[in-house]
């Protein structure tokens, strides 16, 4: 009886495992997706919880900070996929934190990284 339980358990761990490698796919192929603009930068925010919904907001911004792309992916399962987030698109990424918005966490830890980007730039001219 227990190898049955076992058996099953196995199998669940290794479906689990195949659809994690099939996220972390579909993950890296977005972002090879959205790197491939000629100019601009490119931040990745994140939301992690141990209960409830986990968040991934990825933007990609002109080089005045003006964000073009945006992409989201927000779920509890492996089954979740980024999908366009058309709410950011043409907003200015030094005024967009002033208001209320839903991925307030993940959308400043973005903005945060490609603010470092712009710095990183202006200081190696």
């Amino acid at each position: 009886m227990w190898g049955v339980y076992i058996s099953i358990f196995i199998a669940l761990w290794l479906i689990q495992l195949l659809m994690t490698m099939i996220q972390v796919k579909h993950y890296r192929q977005t972002i090879r997706d959205m790197s491939k603009r000629g100019s601009g930068y490119l931040g990745v925010g994140v939301q992690k919880r141990k209960f409830g919904l986990g968040t991934v907001l990825i933007i990609v911004t002109n080089l005045e900070g003006i964000i073009i792309d945006c992409r989201i992916m927000s779920g509890v399962t492996v089954f979740s996929r980024f999908r366009n987030c058309k709410r950011f698109t043409n907003c200015d990424i030094f005024h967009i934190l002033d208001q209320d918005i839903k991925y307030q966490a993940p959308l400043e830890m973005a903005i945060e990284k490609i603010k470092q980007q712009m710095n990183k730039s202006v200081s190696i001219l």
